[in-house]
This record gives structure tokens, sequence and C-alpha cells, in this order.
């Protein structure tokens, strides 16, 4: 026999010695099971898997609504200690096809002065453990505001992950 078994065997002795009752045994238990509660949510996995998806789903239906294809996206990287801050994640280089950058909103006015097609995009995100939302402010042709992107999704347990709830298009080509 091992000593592992010897002591189990010794364990359960030790408690029908001293008939301590189940629910004794869950006062012990119970702390562990709070510690596992408490994990912070959203962590940063939770926000880069959360932004990309948003992401994908924003190239996604503006390109079909745009009519047209997205070769590079420029991302402000903001940092104003707002709650709408970009989050300190990083984000794969390609997302639906499409090139990503994250830069400083600084670099990203200096771009659209040299090349005014490109897009830059404030991206403001706020999660919780039941809804994510997404406002994407588009920029082009010398950092004139184009139009906006909201999306937002819904935490399904079954599946463990945010789905789309529903996007809306608000500006000039949209407003009409």
């Amino acid at each position: 026999m091992k000593i592992t078994d010897l002591f189990l065997i010794r364990i359960k002795i030790f408690f029908c010695e001293m008939k301590i009752k189940k629910y004794i045994l869950a006062i012990f238990i119970f702390p562990f099971c709070l510690k596992a509660q408490t994990a912070k949510f959203p962590g940063k996995t939770d926000l880069e898997t959360t932004y990309t998806q948003a992401i994908s789903d924003f190239i996604i239906a503006a390109n079909k609504k745009n009519k047209s294809h997205f070769d590079t996206i420029f991302f402000g990287k903001r940092r104003n200690n707002q709650e709408d801050d970009f989050p300190d994640i990083e984000l794969p280089k390609v997302i639906a096809n499409t090139q990503i950058r994250l830069i400083k909103p600084e670099l990203g006015a200096k771009k659209q002065k040299e090349i005014q097609s490109n897009i830059y995009i404030n991206m403001m995100g706020w999660l919780n453990s039941k809804h994510a939302e997404f406002i994407f402010v588009v920029f082009s042709h010398g950092f004139k505001h184009q139009y906006d992107y909201y999306i937002n999704y819904q935490y399904k347990v079954q599946t463990k992950s945010f789905e789309l709830e529903k996007i809306e298009f608000k500006g000039p080509p949209f407003t009409k």
C-alpha cells in the first residue's frame, strides 16, 4: 500500500469518527469555489478576442454596405485615461483579409494628410459578462468624419462567446 493511500484512509476514518456532516465539508470547500468565480472579466484575452470579432464584423459589414474592400485600416490607440480608451491589447496583423495597424492619434492625423484615402477609426468598446458594445467612428479624406458603425453583442452561455445582436450604420452615406 502507498503512503498516499494510507493518508486517504486516515482522513476517511477521521471524518467518520468525528461524524462531520457533509455541509461542514462544504464550508471548507466553499472558499475555493469563490476564488474560481472572482476571475476579473474582461481579462486581456477576453478583450483581444472580442475586439478582433468586432473588427471582423465591422469589416465584413462595411465592405457589403460600401461595396468596397479595405486594404489597411488604421485604429487610433487612444490613451486619455477614459473608460472608452483603446485597451492595452495586441490584435492580429490581418483581420478579415484586411491589414490592421494600431497607431497613436497624432500619427493617424499625419497619415490622413499624406494619403487621404486611408481609413482611420476611433474604436470605443464596453464589455461586461452579458453584453459588448462597440462604436466605430470612421475618418478618411484628410481626417474628415465619414460615418459611424454601432455593433452590439449578447453573451451566450451555451457557446461561451459573444454573438452578434445588431449592427447600425449612422452617417452621411446611410442617412438620406
